[in-house]
């Protein structure tokens, strides 16, 4: 009996096998059909786990879920809910040390400990059994292996639907595989080779296709004295391969049935390889290993190598596929453990190249490229050639170092190589020699695989700084930990530098050592292994650089951008793009710089922090401030091209634009322009920042310019997560520029942190939306200039929508008739159009409205008809959406929500992507008041997705209402009620003591 299924008086859930729960007082249930099963294994594997209803939807169907699928999951947790209850109370007691499904969030959390569910104690054990092996106890580790397999009652999940259980199907029965095949290994270990034989024959009938297992069956025959019968094991083994799968047995299995053949020693038992029974060596027999023709100059593997598994097989299998000449190069920056992975590799492989390992390091202590003729000369030595037979030249010796290696199998690693030109006389020419190079720029080598090293995975950066620093730092600060990984960029070199610092310093926490690293100041100094540091590292690769690559890499490290483009390159450094492209690709060749898309260029965090910090020193203010105003020219260009592609009124718009601007851009149509703004807008926030802390004139105004025309693009983009930069650049404004500068900059800030989720955001945007109407006036004609007058008009109509939502009808009203009649003024019938919309959405929501409701729609569609001819979508769709909030509020419910679907389709095949959350919400309360909640709560969700991306407040809080309202209609009072508060919560913040609009009727 495992020790599992003998822990008595707590839930446990199987799932190796058919899915069951197990009471406290061992009944043993199935947990209803297999739907809800799939639902309980989903938390059972994810124990104390937030899992999202999404992830359980994806979980449940392969292909499109059907519209009713979140239903379908709120009734599965609710069945298992009753079934853990009833269980419960059919115990002893009440069912203490439960099973218990918490609501959390947007999803379901399993309370229960991870070693009452099988498969993660399955897990727990198979983990155990490898400390013990590695700690050289084989038989404890064989031992937690057979206690782990005695868990299992069948296949994993068995008969459960859905990619959720097909995919953890196949994971475990991996698990499961591997575990067998380890334990039979450990038998091995323990000379219970007699014994393992019958298990490994039987193991072979489920897994005929696992190698190991074949070369198991191998050594445990060879070692049970039936040598033959081995022999004949790897024939059947390479006969089952080929036929059945087409391909050859691997080079492990090859090199055994070799070593079998010969008879090799050391393949048995350790007994039987010493002892009283051995024949001792004559005093001097040994070889004199002076002047050993197979050299083993391999330096030894990083005790802390982690991770690179992908990277480790494919050189492995490019080094043993028995290729003539084979050559695998690795490349990447300093740091990212080149020389660990090659040496790794180079182990892995060394048994394939019986003739010896050539190693050298191929940079000088001072960093310079070391004399390949040096080189030569110890390699030469080390192959058993006599000092005095080493010739003078450089190409006598590359002779003779091919010479020598003409028939023999020898790998060669070269490590940390400069160029191709260095490395090509040290290449063997024999067939079956390999060499394996390191090197940051060999883009040009020749290679049967050539690897690009980044930093290692999240979960392998944790990993690494574990194992240097001790494990109980991950466990007692496993976010500080994570945080820690991502501020070294998870670069070996730096990941290192952190453990060490940590190991070294017992009394500091992750935490303290994290808030050191976040200045970037202190951030590369706090990086060091010993005398080595990450800096140093860098500055390696930078010396290389020729003048012009060095300013560039220098300049272009200046503005704070995510990512940018040959363009933006271009406009920052004030170069031809021909020329800019061949500077980043060659800094791309250097490592200093790298590249995902095509045309897409950026810095790893730990070499921007590099540059940042060298362009402070070298680069005069001149310089500094020149490419900062070129990159938010270039920015500002960007959204003038994209206003131009896609707003009716862009003429105007962009007419009064920053008359310095110098960048020009042109987009094809709408989708680029948007998809341009969209993938922008985190660098604009971040350079606009950079813009306000420097205080450039010429650049605040263009970036004033930039968050002026960026509120055009609200339907589509998340306008809130430019609040801080709106916030930051308002004081340079004021600052630094002139009137119309500091007009449009409170506009700028008023209408984004309308969007802004953040306390007080909306008293400031209604402050400084009025500081507009003061600094132009109320009224300013066109005559005047474009922009005080759409400032103002603009301005109005932002004031009236603030107002509406807020509740304050009155007010609302106001602002909005005033910009009526400013549009009028302008003689454009689509201008006026806009505004009498807004006044429309104010009538249609104020309880103590003016206008009829039927009237009210009837304006709308006159309103639709003209913006139709317009083709402005944005503002048909508003206006749409307002006719059918006049339907529900009037009590017509079905058409409500005709209408509103039709404006969500319209919305959704334009893109528009806080239309169609706004619709969805709508939707969502006309069918509540339809009363059918049902599908009200299914519109809700979609709704609370879509207000969670663009993180605007009042759509959080509306989805949030309506979603609860429906929820508690259906009966679901815990999750409504959740719902619910944080509704509330939102509205108090937004200093609402109501609901958002009047309450439906």
């Amino acid at each position: 009996m495992s020790r599992m299924s003998a822990v008595q008086g707590a839930d446990r859930i199987r799932l190796l096998g058919p899915v069951r729960y197990v009471s406290a007082g061992g009944n043993v249930t199935r947990p209803g059909a297999p739907g809800p099963q799939t639902v309980l294994a989903a938390l059972a594997l994810s124990p104390g786990t937030l899992v999202t209803v999404d992830e359980l939807i994806d979980g449940l169907y392969f292909d499109d879920p059907p519209a009713s699928a979140r239903r379908v999951v709120v009734t599965y947790i609710h069945r298992l809910r009753t079934h853990l209850d009833r269980e419960a109370r059919a115990e002893p007691g009440g069912g203490a040390a439960r099973a218990a499904i918490e609501t959390m969030a947007d999803g379901y959390v399993l309370q229960l400990p991870e070693d009452r569910v099988d498969a993660l104690y399955f897990r727990r054990l198979t983990a155990r059994a490898r400390r013990c092996a590695d700690a050289g106890d084989p038989a404890a580790g064989a031992g937690c292996l057979e206690e782990a397999l005695a868990m299992w009652q069948g296949p994993a999940l068995a008969g459960l639907p859905g990619p959720f259980a097909r995919d953890w199907r196949r994971a475990l029965g991996e698990q499961l595989a591997s575990a067998i095949e380890y334990r039979l290994e450990l038998l091995l270990a323990c000379g219970r080779h007699e014994e393992a034989v019958p298990d490994i024959v039987r193991a072979l009938k489920t897994y005929p296709y696992r190698e190991r297992l074949h070369g198991a069956l191998m050594l445990a025959l060879y070692r049970s004295g039936r040598a033959a019968e081995a022999l004949s094991a790897y024939d059947r083994a390479r006969r089952v391969l080929a036929e059945d799968l087409g391909i050859d047995t691997g080079p492990a299995l090859r090199t055994l049935h070799a070593a079998i053949l010969a008879g090799d020693p050391d393949l048995l038992p350790a007994p039987a390889r010493g002892g009283a029974d051995a024949v001792p060596q004559p005093e001097g027999a040994r070889e004199d290993v002076s002047v050993a023709q197979e050299p083993a100059q391999l330096p030894p593997v990083p005790c802390d190598f982690t991770g690179r598994q992908e990277q480790m097989s494919a050189l492995v299998s490019a080094l043993t596929a028995g290729r003539a000449h084979a050559v695998a190069v690795i490349t990447g920056m300093g740091g990212a453990g080149k020389t660990a992975l090659a040496l790794r590799a180079a182990h892995a492989v060394a048994g394939t190249y019986p003739d010896g390992q050539l190693y050298a390091n191929l940079r000088a202590p001072d960093g310079a490229p070391a004399d390949p003729a040096e080189i030569l000369a110890g390699f030469l030595s080390g192959l058993g050639v006599p000092a005095e037979r080493i010739p003078a030249s450089l190409a006598e010796r590359a002779a003779l170092f091919r010479t020598v290696l003409s028939r023999r199998a020898v790998l060669v690693v070269l490590d940390n190589a400069a160029t191709t030109t260095q490395v090509e006389p040290l290449l063997p020419g024999a067939v079956r020699c390999a060499v394996l190079i390191t090197g940051r720029a060999l883009s040009a080598m020749p290679a049967a695989v050539t690897l690009s090293l980044r930093g290692l995975g999240a979960d392998d950066a944790v990993e690494l700084i574990g194992k240097i620093a001790g494990i109980h730092r991950i466990q007692q600060e496993p976010e500080a930990v994570a945080a820690l990984a991502a501020a070294c960029g998870h670069l070996p070199l730096a990941l290192r530098g952190a453990g060490a610092r940590l190991a070294a310093r017992p009394g500091w926490s992750v935490a303290a050592l994290l808030e050191r690293v976040s200045d970037q100041a202190r951030l590369l100094a706090e990086l060091r292994v010993g005398e080595v540091t990450v800096e140093a590292v860098f500055e390696m690769s930078f010396a290389q650089l020729s003048s012009r690559h060095a300013q560039a890499f220098l300049s272009l490290s200046v503005p704070h951008c995510a990512e940018f483009d040959v363009r933006a390159a271009a406009a920052a450094l004030r170069m031809p793009e021909r020329e800019v492209e061949d500077v980043l690709e060659a800094l791309v060749d250097a490592a200093l710089l790298e590249t995902g898309a095509p045309g897409c260029y950026h810095f790893h965090d730990l070499v921007g922090a590099y540059a940042r910090q060298k362009a402070r020193a070298e680069l005069p203010p001149a310089e500094h401030r020149a490419v900062v105003r070129g990159a938010v020219d270039f920015l500002c260009a960007g959204v003038v091209a994209a206003v131009r592609a896609t707003q009716p009124l862009s003429g105007p718009l962009t007419a009064e634009i920053h008359p310095r601007r110098t960048a020009d851009l042109e987009m094809s149509g709408g989708p680029e322009a948007v998809r341009w703004v969209r993938e922008a807008l985190p660098t604009l926030t971040t350079v606009v920042e950079q813009v306000a802390a420097d205080g450039d004139p010429d650049a605040v105004a263009l970036a004033v310019d930039v968050l002026t025309l960026v509120p055009c693009f609200e339907e589509v983009l998340p306008l809130g997560a430019l609040g801080r930069a709106a916030t930051a650049l308002l004081p340079a404004a004021l600052a630094h520029g002139d009137r119309d500068v500091i007009g449009t900059a409170y506009y700028a800030a008023g209408t984004i942190l309308k969007k802004y989720p953040g306390s007080g955001s909306t008293d400031r945007a209604r402050e400084y939306l009025r500081k507009v109407v003061e600094i132009y006036g109320a009224a300013p004609r066109p005559a005047e200039g474009q922009r005080p007058f759409l400032a103002v008009l603009f301005t109005l109509a932002m004031l009236a929508q603030l107002e509406r939502e807020l509740g304050n009808f009155d007010a609302a009203r106001g602002y909005a008739q005033q910009s009526v009649a400013l549009a009028a003024t302008a003689g454009d019938q689509a201008l006026v159009a806009r505004r009498r919309t807004i006044l429309l959405q104010i009538e249609v929501l104020d309880p103590d409205r003016q206008t009829d409701l039927a009237a009210i729609g009837a304006q709308c569609r006159e309103l639709a008809a003209v913006l139709t001819r317009c083709q402005d979508v944005k503002w048909l769709i508003r206006v749409m959406m307002t006719e059918a909030d006049s339907l529900l509020y009037d009590g017509r419910h079905a058409a409500a929500a005709r209408l509103y679907r039709r404006v969500l389709e319209r919305a959704r095949a334009t893109h528009h992507v806080r239309n169609a959350t706004e619709c969805q919400f709508r939707l969502a309360e006309a069918l509540l008041a339809g009363g059918d909640a049902v599908a009200a709560v299914d519109h809700a969700w979609e709704a609370l997705a879509g207000a969670r991306d663009a993180g605007e407040p009042q759509l959080l809080a509306r989805s949030h209402q309506v979603l609860g309202e429906a929820l508690r209609a259906l009966g679901q009072s815990c999750e409504a009620d959740g719902h619910l508060a944080k509704a509330g919560e939102l509205h108090r913040e937004l200093r609402r003591a109501g609901p958002v609009v009047a309450a439906l009727p």
